[in-house]
């Protein structure tokens, strides 16, 4: 037996088969399997509260999550969150690329400092911050008292105008790493003949920056861009972490968790699920793209 299974695995064709199978049908049961089951809650009126009225109702689920008020406000904010989020990373992001870069003492130390928040899982990071906004005994209240800054504890959490960006802020706290790697990846990579002859011609920080660390950065920026944005869309156990269920940061992932798992309604929660799917696959199928022209080039 062992010497005609051996025989059978010596043939590629077949030795392909036996080790793709298994994966394939790992893949079948605990991805596809789940996205088809849940599409097909997402058309039946599928409630966890009352088992006895699930019913097919079609798409009606999908027109009522796009004319929910909350899913439309979930959308607004993350939008927001989106396009501050990515601004602030990457400016951030090629400002510590262009540090990290220099040659200087500590620079090894310093890069190892800069990842640290990246490493932290996000859950954690989400409880520290929310120790630090803490109104009642935050080190941020605490710091800006001892500065006069402000004259009594302030419930950061709690305000409409500073919740989301707080939320911000933590994602930037973390996603700041992961890019400025990108960045510095492609600097280094940058032949210094460039900038010496850029500086024999006379060319200053700033001009020495547009003419030949853009150009080089543009072909990973396009992509760090669409991971940012994807990332920030996605973000949840941040965020959930800082403020939980509050309507002040609640996002649509966010509110998909807790129309799903909180109500119970697994028929519309799973209509959400794919209408947030297929803008991710919108985000995704365009940074496939660029990652394709990027090796083209």
């Amino acid at each position: 037996m062992k010497k005609k299974l051996s025989a059978w695995l010596d043939n590629e064709t077949h030795l392909a088969y036996a080790i793709l199978v298994p994966a394939l049908l790992l893949l079948l049961v605990f991805a596809y399997f789940p996205a088809v089951q849940s599409f097909r809650f997402s058309m039946l009126k599928y409630n966890l509260k009352m088992p006895n009225r699930i019913g097919f109702i079609g798409f009606a689920n999908y027109l009522h999550i796009l004319k929910d008020p909350v899913f439309q406000a979930s959308v607004l904010r993350v939008l927001y969150f989106m396009v501050v989020a990515t601004a602030v990373v990457l400016a951030l992001s090629l400002g510590f690329a262009q540090v990290l870069n220099q040659k200087f003492k500590g620079k090894g130390l310093l890069r190892a400092i800069v990842i640290i928040p990246w490493a932290i899982p996000p859950v954690v990071n989400g409880h520290l911050w929310k120790w630090i906004f803490n109104g009642d005994y935050g080190a941020l209240n605490g710091l800006l008292l001892q500065l006069g800054i402000i004259e009594d504890y302030h419930y950061w959490l709690n305000d409409p105008t500073i919740a989301l960006n707080m939320a911000v802020f933590l994602f930037v706290w973390r996603y700041t790493p992961f890019i400025t790697i990108l960045f510095l990846g492609v600097l280094q990579s940058i032949p210094g003949q460039l900038y010496e002859a850029a500086m024999v011609d006379g060319a200053g920080v700033f001009r020495r920056l547009y003419y030949v660390t853009i150009p080089y950065l543009a072909k990973i920026g396009g992509i760090a861009v669409i991971l940012t944005l994807i990332a920030s869309f996605n973000v949840f156990d941040g965020i959930y972490a800082l403020t939980e269920f509050s309507e002040l940061t609640k996002t649509p992932m966010i509110y998909n968790y807790e129309l799903t798992f909180e109500m119970g309604r697994f028929g519309r929660g799973s209509a959400m699920a794919y209408l947030v799917g297929f803008f991710l696959f919108l985000l995704t199928l365009f940074y496939m793209k660029m990652s394709f022209k990027k090796e083209q080039q």
